[in-house]
């Protein structure tokens, strides 16, 4: 599992390194700079014309060290270096002046219009919060412009590190260096697509800098998947859990045949559907291991007029079904009318078990937030960004630009775990966040949100924590896509081919 940080974090870290630790400042500036170098294309790093741009704080300093370490290589390096304005920081000023003391050739311009084989960006890096304007605009520009392989120092200037936010002027790097951890900046969109290939290294800031904290946000990778749930030998089908979906409507079976196959694909022993009744046959037909638990949604109680006996025998009918589950999922294709309003109402309320909230209960939420208030469990929510506006009342682009803060706030605001979907998916806790950049276009589909809440459903009725299940679930289903794309290519993945990919994921993850 990798740790994924901040802008404060980070230096947080850097100074309880140096502080605490005692590892001086000019010793960690120094490795940096080496792991630059040594990240580079050998043919440009030994013997390439290089223009390393540099501001004035400790970002620049490592451009500057890195520039030294080039020279010494062979190198024909060209230094330019932004005007401090008097914040030149003494790091920064001690590795100018050992540049000055090797005579290597520092400008305080862009030179024009001489071409270079790499340029390297190391304006601002993990420090930037605000949008680069005038000069520091001007000179992010003006590198884009050269020719040559790019490398950014850490994060590419103009791209957040905190929120992979993107300004007007940005640097498109091919390779970017950054130093201990990644940041959300290198894996949100679009900050991303500026950063090219990704090197992480590591300089001296180890674990025990965190000191009595722990990051707050980690990314899943493969070997995490031995911590899923272990099936012993001695078991039976009571003991890989019992999912209740609530989905589909009149015309919307498969919402309802996708999350609840995808919940046996991902292990459960037992999954009930809760659907109208005009869904029977085709359930029955495609997935006979189903329980099937019917209703009529035509019946007088959806139109207000039944009487109060006949509303609390559905009610009572309703809450055994919940009563039956260890998990329960609802909202795929139920629609918005009275009858899914209903249906949502009760959930909420009699539901003590895991409840998995997607697609048309969030729609009927959206309405009604404070429902989510009175809630007696613990909710998952996995709504794709048109349902994430309008829970939170707000515009894609504006959510776009800070995903985690919105999953976060949210989460923090009612308690429950939000998955927010999109190209990297958020998985936000009040207290956590995981990013997950597993997945393709393929998936990009009709159904493959059904799926998600399946697997995550089933992984929480196997025991694993609610917040586990939603970080675990999303890292399968976009491993499920990435195999189901290998094997059709990225156009023609269904919702069925990511089901049917589900168990050679469980299987890799060497759970059998």
């Amino acid at each position: 599992m990798k740790q994924i940080v901040n802008s404060e974090e980070m230096k947080y870290c850097d100074s309880n390194t140096i502080l605490h630790f005692g590892v001086p400042s000019i010793v960690l500036m120094e490795r940096a700079a080496l792991s630059v170098v040594s990240q580079m294309p050998k043919e440009l790093s030994y013997g390439g014309r290089i223009l390393i741009v540099c501001g004035s704080g400790n970002n620049g300093a490592d451009g500057l060290a890195a520039a030294r370490l080039l020279n010494q290589q062979g190198c024909e390096v060209t230094v330019a270096k932004m005007p401090d304005h008097g914040k030149r920081t003494s790091e920064n000023q001690t590795q100018l002046n050992i540049l000055n003391n090797y005579q290597i050739k520092v400008l305080d311009h862009i030179p024009q219009p001489d071409v270079y084989d790499c340029v390297i960006d190391a304006l601002f890096g993990v420090g930037l919060s605000r949008p680069p304007e005038g000069e520091y605009a001007e000179w992010i520009d003006a590198m884009n412009k050269k020719s040559g392989f790019k490398v950014a120092v850490d994060v590419p200037s103009g791209v957040s590190s905190d929120t992979g936010q993107v300004y007007s002027s940005a640097f498109k790097a091919d390779l970017t260096v950054t130093f201990a951890c990644l940041k959300i900046g290198h894996i949100l969109h679009p900050g991303c697509e500026l950063c090219g290939k990704v090197a992480a290294a590591q300089i001296g800031i180890t674990n025990e800098s965190w000191l009595m904290r722990r990051p707050s946000c980690y990314m899943l990778e493969k070997e995490d998947l031995k911590e899923l749930p272990v099936r012993p030998a001695r078991s039976n089908k009571g003991t890989f859990g019992r999912v209740l979906v609530i989905a589909g409507s009149r015309n919307m079976a498969g919402a309802a045949l996708f999350g609840a196959k995808a919940a046996y694909r991902t292990g459960c022993g037992l999954v009930k559907i809760y659907t109208p009744k005009e869904n029977r046959i085709i359930l029955q037909t495609a997935l006979p291991e189903a329980i099937l638990s019917v209703y009529d949604d035509k019946e007088q109680i959806w139109e207000g007029e039944a009487d109060d006996n006949q509303i609390q025998e559905w009610k009572s009918s309703f809450a055994d079904a919940i009563k039956w589950a260890d998990v329960v999922v609802i909202g795929p294709g139920i629609g918005t009318g009275r009858a899914a309003r209903c249906m949502v109402e009760q959930t909420l309320e009699k539901s003590h078990v895991p409840t998995v909230l997607d697609a048309d209960a969030l729609n009927i939420i959206a309405k009604t937030p404070e429902l989510l208030q009175g809630a007696a469990s613990k909710l998952i929510i996995t709504p794709h960004l048109g349902e994430m506006g309008r829970l939170i009342k707000k515009q894609i682009p504006e959510i776009q630009n800070n995903m985690i803060k919105a999953a976060s706030d949210f989460a923090s605001q009612y308690r429950l775990i939000c998955v927010l979907k999109d190209a990297v998916t958020v998985t936000a806790s009040p207290d956590t966040v995981y990013l997950n950049t597993a997945g393709c276009s393929a998936m990009a589909k009709g159904g493959s949100g059904d799926v998600l809440t399946g697997i995550i459903a089933a992984l929480a009725a196997q025991g694993m924590e609610p917040e586990k299940a939603a970080a675990f679930g999303v890292y399968i289903h976009g491993l499920a896509g990435e195999m189901a794309a290998q094997q059709k290519g990225e156009y023609s993945v269904l919702a069925t081919d990511l089901i049917e990919s589900i168990g050679s994921i469980m299987k890799a993850g060497n759970l059998e």
